[in-house]
């Protein structure tokens, strides 16, 4: 019997691991390009680039709305449960509330969103 691949072995750790549902993951209603996936999630609100910041302390646009706060976040998809690498600058919501993606990564099978959403 052959050994699995160095791939085949990430692969099985991003869902055996990373992605259990068990351990680090939710599944999540997720909702990108007219598509919908019940999938695992990993959220991160922890990431030291992460801080709730006020949209007047310069946002993209240049426009200062007062009262409005911009929540930064990290979400961890598996490429074979979404099937695609989302675009940048597109919307995406998880579990009903809607992101804006500023970044994405995908390496070895895992997709990496940062994420912005506007909260009052």
């Amino acid at each position: 019997m052959a050994l699995p691949s160095f791939k085949e072995t990430v692969e099985q750790d991003i869902h055996n691991i990373f992605l259990n549902t068990n351990e680090f993951a939710e599944n999540l209603d997720v909702k990108y390009s007219d598509r919908e996936y019940n999938i695992p999630v990993v959220i991160d609100r922890d990431v030291s680039r992460e801080r709730g910041r006020l949209s007047n302390d310069s946002n993209a646009g240049g426009q200062r709305v007062q009262g409005i706060f911009i929540s930064e976040l990290v979400a961890y998809i598996s490429f074979t449960d979404l099937g695609i690498v989302p675009n940048k600058n597109t919307p995406i919501w998880i579990d009903g509330d809607k992101y804006n993606i500023v970044n994405v990564s995908s390496n070895m099978g895992m997709i990496t969103l940062d994420l912005e959403e506007y909260d009052e």
